[in-house]
């Protein structure tokens, strides 16, 4: 049995159940699982990863064409990414969470590359060419904008809701960290 707390109305284990109560948090610890949650957040992420990799087969198919192999590889990381996380948000569970965040990682990781390509190429051409280069350098740092939103803010956004109480739910499992105590 246990007893009421006068101030918290927390329950307290009396003297008898205390090998009862540690033996059960032991076994409910090792495998937290938790109901997944009818979270529509989950249906929208899948659905704006799929616009996304739709929208990026396309542009980089028919409007941003290279001809080195490997530019055109680097490219198409991230479509792979939003596949991978489109793929892990509908699996759900513990490998579905974690397809999410690497992938997100990985689109994350893509974005600060190409921005840091794009403004070292903006300082060159803007210490290089004079007037000419201070027009083209502005170009290449307005096109950072472009890579901000169109490759950094939905897998931030995806990973943030990934990482709360609310996405792990959704998951099918228990959050990061316990609540704090007030």
């Amino acid at each position: 049995m246990a007893k009421k707390g006068k101030r918290t109305g927390t329950s307290r284990p009396t003297a008898a159940a205390p090998a009862a109560s540690e033996t059960a948090s032991a076994s409910a610890s090792s495998a937290p699982r938790v109901t997944p949650s009818r979270d529509p957040r989950r249906w929208i992420y899948i659905g704006a990863d799929v616009v996304f990799t739709l929208g990026y087969l396309w542009a980089f198919s028919e409007l941003l064409h290279n001809r080195f192999g490997w530019a055109r590889g680097i490219l198409y990381i991230l479509p792979a990414c939003t596949v991978i996380m489109a793929l892990g948000t509908a699996v759900r569970g513990k490998w579905g969470w974690l397809a999410t965040v690497v992938g997100g990682t990985g689109m994350i990781l893509w974005a600060i590359a190409f921005i840091i390509v794009l403004l070292v190429t903006a300082s060159y051409l803007s210490g290089v060419y004079g007037a000419f280069g201070k027009a083209a350098a502005s170009g290449a740092i307005l096109s950072t904008a472009f890579v901000v939103q169109f490759a950094a803010t939905l897998p931030a956004l995806q990973m943030k809701w990934a990482m709360t109480r609310g996405g792990r739910r959704a998951f099918g499992l228990a959050p990061l960290w316990k609540p704090a105590a007030t």
